[in-house]
This record gives structure tokens, C-alpha cells and sequence, in this order.
């Protein structure tokens, strides 16, 4: 058996500050080195996930556009005359009734004042017509109604803006 005490030579023994100068250069290097691998290792983790986050929203709001899209061209004509129809109608009544509001110019004759009571009539039928009839019903005859309501109603806006009683 080998004696440890004899193993190495004693003139081979480091001295007590080289020993000590020694292990400390062993531990600082060894803190270094745990301690960059692991930021390394986060700072790689992160990146990976913060890639896998943007490829999953951007996969996911691709996923949501196409599915609009796809739904908004396979809905039949009719419905997309009637929602052209209403957004040109709120469109230009927000911008017409903005226009008014800033100007501050009150309606104050008794036509204008009719004028503005039909259009409160119609903006009620329209909208009573609208909730007997779901987004998917192609009824001829309601949709020829609501069409009418709506020819009806650029009238009476056009009419408004000619007599006055809407500033533009």
C-alpha cells in the first residue's frame, strides 16, 4: 500500500502561501466560471423564449386575419351591400352631425326641426327592421325594405345639408 505521507516528495510540497494563493485563484475561478455559464444559460433561455412568444402572436393574429377574411368573402352579396350601406350612413352622419355640433348653429325653424324628427324616425325604423333581421337572412323583400329606409334616409340628409340645417 502506498503511504500518502511518502507520495510526493517533500520538496515537491508547495509553501503555506503559495497553497493559499493557489486555492484562491481556484475559487475565484471557479465562481467565475458558475457564474457566467449561468447567465449565458438565461440569457439564452430568455432569447428563446421571447422568439417562441413573437412566433406564437404573430402565428396567432395570422390565424384571426385569414379566418375574417375567409368569413368576410364568403358572405353573400346582399349582406355586403347592406353593411356598405350602413357604414357609408354612420360614416357621414358622424361626420356631418360633428361638423354641426362645432359650428353650434341650432336648428331653429319648424321645418328643420321636422327634418330632423323624420330622421329620428327613420334612424328607429331602420333599426327595428335591423333587429327583426339577422345577419344571415337574404329575405328579398326585407331587404328591398331596408335598402328603401336607407335611400330614405340619404334623402332626407341630403335635404338637411341643402336647406342649411347641416354644415358641412
Amino acid at each position: 500500500m502506498i503511504d500518502p505521507a511518502r507520495f510526493y516528495p517533500e520538496e515537491d510540497h508547495p509553501d503555506s502561501g503559495t497553497t493559499m494563493r493557489l486555492w484562491n485563484e481556484i475559487l475565484q475561478r471557479l465562481f467565475i466560471s458558475k457564474k457566467s455559464r449561468r447567465f449565458v444559460f438565461d440569457r439564452k433561455s430568455f432569447l428563446y423564449g421571447m422568439a417562441a412568444s413573437f412566433i406564437l402572436m404573430f402565428t396567432i393574429v395570422g390565424m384571426y386575419s385569414t379566418s375574417k377574411f375567409i368569413a368576410e368573402r364568403s358572405q353573400p352579396q346582399e349582406i355586403k351591400t347592406d353593411r356598405a350601406y350602413q357604414t357609408a350612413i354612420r360614416e357621414f352622419e358622424s361626420v356631418a352631425f360633428s361638423v354641426q355640433k362645432a359650428s353650434g348653429s341650432p336648428m331653429h325653424d319648424d321645418l328643420s326641426l321636422q327634418r330632423q324628427q323624420r330622421l329620428t324616425y327613420l334612424n328607429g325604423a331602420i333599426d327595428e327592421l335591423k333587429e327583426g333581421l339577422n345577419s344571415h337572412d337574404l329575405s328579398p323583400l326585407k331587404r328591398q325594405r331596408l335598402q328603401e329606409l336607407y335611400n330614405l334616409k340619404l334623402t332626407l340628409l341630403q335635404e338637411m345639408i341643402q336647406q342649411g340645417d347641416i354644415e358641412l
